[in-house]
């Protein structure tokens, strides 16, 4: 079972902290959220990945996932 959404706290200085979540496209409660957060614009898509590179140069000891999001 995969997670519906993954939280983030993201901190820069001269900014307040932020604690938010993204949710994960094509989850099935995307309609049915029980507090009305999910945004068109908190929605991010996971992919497979098998590239022998991590996005933070490492090598990948198998096959993953990726989730990318752009706070701004």
């Amino acid at each position: 079972m995969r997670p519906a959404h993954v939280h983030f706290l993201v901190d820069a200085p001269g900014h307040e902290p932020l604690i938010t979540h993204v949710f994960i496209e094509g989850d099935k409660y995307l309609d049915t959220d029980v507090v009305f957060g999910v945004k068109d614009d908190l929605i991010s898509k996971i992919e497979q990945r098998s590239d022998p590179m991590m996005p933070d140069g490492h090598r990948r000891p198998e096959p993953g996932h990726l989730m990318s999001y752009v706070f701004g």
